[in-house]
């Protein structure tokens, strides 16, 4: 019993410790600041890769790979308007070769609420086709997301410019007979001009 009682006192006192810590860290990190970060006129162009994960067992292999392209405009201080291109490839169960799907979105908005220092969050949707192949018909895409942007140079006059690196979630529509929709969680780069 008293051996117990010794680690959870020792227990206590290094969460005490951590937390002790961290709160100095927590009154200087940065605060919300609510304000677009779409500068109007701004091209931003992206590259990203990372896994891709259906989302129902449908004879496909649950991950693959996804590649993805994008080219956005700012319309204003919280919307981009742009076009996105993506490829992702999952395994058929059974059978040699592989699904492959490009999808086109010729529609993409993303909204770009505020920024935390320099991580700035976003929200995105999509919308366009599917093109499968394996004799695999072609479907309606529609892609719904979010993400984050860390600018690698100083946030001028509230919207980044130059390099920012990425990372973004998002579930894709794909309904060719049975669900092959996707889960992708993306990883790179975008630069804005």
């Amino acid at each position: 019993m008293r051996r117990i009682r010794e680690r959870c006192v020792l227990g206590g006192a290094m969460v005490l410790a951590v937390l002790m810590s961290v709160a100095p860290v927590r009154s200087q990190a940065a605060e919300w600041v609510h304000e677009g970060m779409a500068e109007e006129g701004r091209i931003t162009t992206g590259f990203r890769v990372g896994p891709s994960f259906t989302t129902q067992s449908s004879g496909v292999s649950t991950v693959g790979p996804a590649l993805n392209f994008q080219g956005m405009y700012g319309l204003n201080k919280w919307f981009r308007l742009g076009m996105m291109l993506e490829w992702e490839s999952h395994g058929i169960d059974g059978r040699s070769g592989s699904v492959d799907t490009i999808t086109l979105l010729p529609v993409n908005l993303e909204y770009r609420p505020g920024h935390f220092g320099n991580f700035i969050p976003y929200f995105t949707t999509g919308l366009g086709v599917n093109i499968n192949t394996k004799d695999v018909k072609d479907t309606f895409a529609w892609r719904v997301g979010a993400g984050i942007d860390y600018a690698l140079t100083n946030l001028v006059s509230s919207a980044p410019k130059g390099l920012m690196l990425n990372m973004e979630t998002a579930w894709k529509r794909n309904h060719p007979v049975s669900d092959g929709s996707t889960m992708g969680l993306i990883f790179g780069v975008r630069h804005t001009f």
